[in-house]
């Protein structure tokens, strides 16, 4: 008799773990491994009226939603927001969606060479590394020559029955999750 209730308690943790464990999700990064992430101290981020606008077709509460997380998230990592002229790097972002073409785009005008990346505090095979719709990006493009050095892939999976405050709590601990990624600044 008490065989059966333990058998069910050990496949009810079993269960909650598994699921707790496919609802974990995990930031992946990839960076150049030349470029000198200790001599960052400041970031920009592009204008709205900037080319960088028209890689991607969302809205402007979900750009000012990402946008204001970066910002937090980079401050809390002690970097200072300056404008794009004064700036070490550009953070950019796209919401990975069905169109290939606006990633395309993206890569295109942030110079992104998946090659070039080969950097990482943990090995990327591709399963960690597929950007799949519903993904968010986040690349730090150098000012010196206008390409990505850093690149970081969180699955955001924002669904139609979100909140905005659910909305809101994905994309902020997703920013936090890809920031964690960062090569360590120098103190």
């Amino acid at each position: 008799m008490l065989f059966m209730p333990r058998i069910l308690v050990f496949l009810f943790f079993g269960l909650s773990l598994l699921l707790s464990a496919c609802s974990n999700q995990v930031a992946t990064a990839k960076y150049r491994s030349s470029f000198n992430f200790s001599s960052l101290k400041n970031y920009s981020t592009y204008d709205r009226n900037s080319p960088f606008s028209e890689f991607q077709n969302i809205s402007d509460t979900m750009r000012n939603s990402i946008e204001i997380a970066i910002e937090q998230a980079l401050d809390e990592k002690g970097y200072q927001y300056q404008r794009v002229t004064g700036a070490d790097v550009v953070v950019t972002y796209h919401l990975i969606n069905h169109n290939n073409k606006e990633l395309r785009e993206y890569n295109k005008g942030i110079r992104y060479c998946q090659w070039c990346l080969k950097g990482g505090s943990e090995k990327v095979n591709s399963r960690h590394w597929q950007m799949n719709s519903g993904s968010l990006i986040i690349d730090f493009v150098d000012t010196k020559d206008n390409r990505s050095v850093w690149r970081s892939v969180y699955p955001l999976r924002i669904k139609e029955k979100d909140s905005s405050f659910e909305i809101q709590e994905k994309i902020v601990s997703a920013i936090s999750s890809m920031m964690s990624k960062l090569p360590n600044k120098a103190s």
